[in-house]
């Protein structure tokens, strides 16, 4: 289970953007980060780490407060598919994706909307898959 959306807001907002970028690249790995952060090469994500200041750091520190309320550390490969894949919350679109080419305060409310639905589906499970009674 992640963390509360004011507590993950709260972590984000505190954080020097070189650990925003350090904690994103930990739980989505650099070929995400840059695809979030609207770069076409990884080799700005390592130079965000080395001190040099993203282009979009609003949308980075969005980026992990989502991925903090959707998953912890533990689960990585969760919070990696949540962002790549198609969300019924978002009209099957991919959060990644949305990141990348849209203006944040288009998208923010969905995004944000889309996180605490999957966070209360893991807390409240209440979905029954097929094929499994």
């Amino acid at each position: 289970m992640g963390l509360r959306d004011v507590d993950a807001h709260s972590h984000v907002i505190s954080a020097p953007i070189g650990r925003v970028v350090k904690e994103l690249v930990d739980l989505l790995g650099p070929t995400l980060v840059a695809t979030i952060g609207g770069v076409n090469e990884t080799r700005a994500v390592a130079q965000w780490l080395d001190e040099r200041k993203p282009q979009r750091p609003q949308v980075l520190r969005f980026a992990l407060q989502l991925a903090l309320m959707v998953g912890t550390v533990g689960d990585v490969a969760m919070i990696r598919a949540w962002f790549q894949g198609s969300n019924p919350h978002l009209n099957d679109r991919s959060p990644a994706i949305l990141l990348r080419s849209r203006q944040l305060e288009e998208i923010q409310e969905s995004l944000m909307s889309a996180a605490r639905a999957f966070a209360a589906a893991i807390i409240q499970p209440n979905v029954t898959h097929p094929n499994t009674s």
